[in-house]
């Protein structure tokens, strides 16, 4: 097996268990009564974008350029990539997906909806982010409109008519970010002048006309609907849907996100479209606070709750199938196959259980372990040790940069975990008493809170500080708490009282 790394990037297989939470989201998208918004949530890292992808996958959504994969081309995509999106399609090779265990009347709603996805982050700096996503609903329709046309007759008449619709609304949008009649935008059709009051262009450009512009994209979204459904096809449903996935909205700065959000809350809730969001709850409430000073942390919440649903916290992953990631990583890249299930229970007791930082832990592992394997290195218990360091370098990077200059401060690291004051097997003359006394005072903050528990008062609730801050910051020291615990008494049991920081953690020496 060649040695491999994980991307971080979204991934269409589930190696995490969370294919089932997506298959449902999928089928919930099918299943609600439009206009309806829907809340993916969960912190940095915990999987939102693999997740929406497979639900986006599964109900036919097909990728475009914007969404390749760094050092992935067009035709790569084309090929590969589009073999692997249809097989978690509900339908293979035209047939009903039975694993899904689907109606026929769903497989029909899909079959006759758009879904379309959306990166709100790559578009911030747009004065109206409500074009750009106006923009990839047509490139996307483009894109299936081509590949539908492979396989059935399309009334080119019917895409001529909705092109020229989502064009008009497109116009639109840029007029209310002008803030000038239709007439003075750029590229703007006699016909979206027909869509308002003729006599007076100048409203295009008012927030009163706003139901307008709801009509005129609730009306391109249903021609949009209708051409794809094709000639030869049964009338379209009334359950038919556009799907639209927003990723990363947490991503945006606070201006972004509030224009966003507004814009879908405003104008774009039609009878046809169900929008799919994915953010970092807290994160988003910390964008609002910062965009409305003053207002309350309940009138924020509140909002957001208006503004979805329904929400669904990402699941954690399967621990399973944490630990089959983990131990496919280890056999990848050689690590001693007698030193596989010991490294896999130390990896998952020192990390939490957040798909992003267990594939960043295992590569930035894997890549020490590739640099610096020695014969010694062979040695299980040698391979153990690699994966405590990496932890303290990677996690306490203060401590870390300490005993890479000097090592043999090891040795005080151990007595401070172990409260000794027995004296250093150090040349004296290499540190001095006070430089002693400075970095024991530094290993000792650093691993505070799980060395004593009198630290009561950087536990109070402070006024200021919302619920959702106080819980954050609680489960974040719990977190950390239980993988220094586990990292303490490691040490503890694993380092000897004059051990040094081995060369060989350090340093590139004898190879094989």
């Amino acid at each position: 097996m060649p040695a491999t790394y994980i991307n971080d990037q979204w991934v269409q297989q589930d190696q995490l268990g969370l294919g089932r939470a997506g298959d449902e989201l999928a089928r919930m998208s099918l299943e609600v009564n439009p206009p309806f918004t829907i809340g993916i949530t969960g912190k940095w890292g915990c999987g939102k974008t693999s997740l929406m992808r497979q639900a986006f996958a599964t109900l036919g959504g097909k990728p475009i350029s914007q969404n390749l994969r760094l050092g992935q081309d067009k035709s790569e995509l084309n090929v590969a990539s589009l073999e692997q999106l249809n097989s978690l399609s509900h339908r293979l090779n035209g047939e009903k997906n039975r694993a899904l265990n689907w109606t026929d009347a769903l497989h029909e709603t899909a079959d006759q909806s758009l879904s379309i996805w959306y990166s709100p982050w790559q578009h911030q700096q747009a004065d109206n982010p409500l074009i750009p996503l106006l923009q990839e609903i047509r490139a996307q329709y483009g894109v299936k409109r081509r590949i539908l046309e492979q396989g059935r007759q399309l009334n080119r008449q019917g895409g001529l008519a909705a092109l020229t619709l989502i064009e008009h609304v497109i116009d639109a949008a840029i007029s209310f970010t002008s803030g000038k009649p239709v007439k003075a935008a750029v590229g703007v059709s006699e016909n979206v002048r027909k869509a308002w009051n003729e006599n007076n262009p100048e409203n295009l450009a008012k927030p009163s006309d706003g139901q307008r512009f709801h009509l005129l994209f609730e009306d391109a979204i249903e021609n949009l609907l209708d051409d794809l459904n094709g000639s030869n096809r049964k009338k379209l449903s009334y359950e038919a849907r556009l799907i639209v996935f927003i990723d990363d909205l947490d991503r945006c700065e606070e201006k972004a996100v509030v224009a966003l959000l507004e814009a879908i809350k405003l104008y774009l809730g039609t009878s046809r479209c169900v929008f799919i969001l994915g953010v970092d709850d807290v994160a988003v409430g910390d964008a609002l606070k910062r965009h409305w000073q003053g207002r309350s942390d309940d009138n924020n919440r509140e909002y957001l709750e208006k503004l979805f649903q329904a929400t669904l916290p990402v699941p954690q992953p399967q621990p399973k199938q944490v630990r089959a990631l983990i131990l496919q990583q280890l056999e990848s890249h050689g690590f001693p196959a007698e030193a596989r299930e010991a490294l896999a229970n130390d990896i998952e007791a020192l990390l939490e259980p957040n798909p992003r930082k267990v594939k960043n832990f295992l590569n930035s592992l894997c890549i020490n372990w590739q640099m610096l394997r020695c014969k010694a290195m062979k040695e299980a218990e040698n391979c153990r040790r690699l994966v405590m360091f990496q932890y303290l370098r990677v996690n306490h990077r203060p401590v870390w940069r300490l005993l890479e200059r000097e090592p043999v401060l090891l040795q005080l690291l151990l007595r401070v975990f172990t409260d000794s004051t027995d004296p250093l097997n150090i040349d004296s003359k290499s540190l001095s008493t006070d430089e002693l006394r400075l970095t024991r005072e530094i290993f000792s903050r650093s691993f505070a809170h799980v060395l004593k528990h009198d630290d009561a008062k950087d536990m109070k609730l402070h006024r200021s500080q919302s619920l959702d801050a106080a819980v954050d910051k609680a489960l974040e020291r719990l977190d950390r708490r239980r993988s220094d615990q586990y990292f303490v008494e490691w040490m503890k049991q694993t380092v000897s009282p004059d051990e040094s920081l081995p060369a060989m953690y350090l340093q590139i020496t004898d190879t094989d």
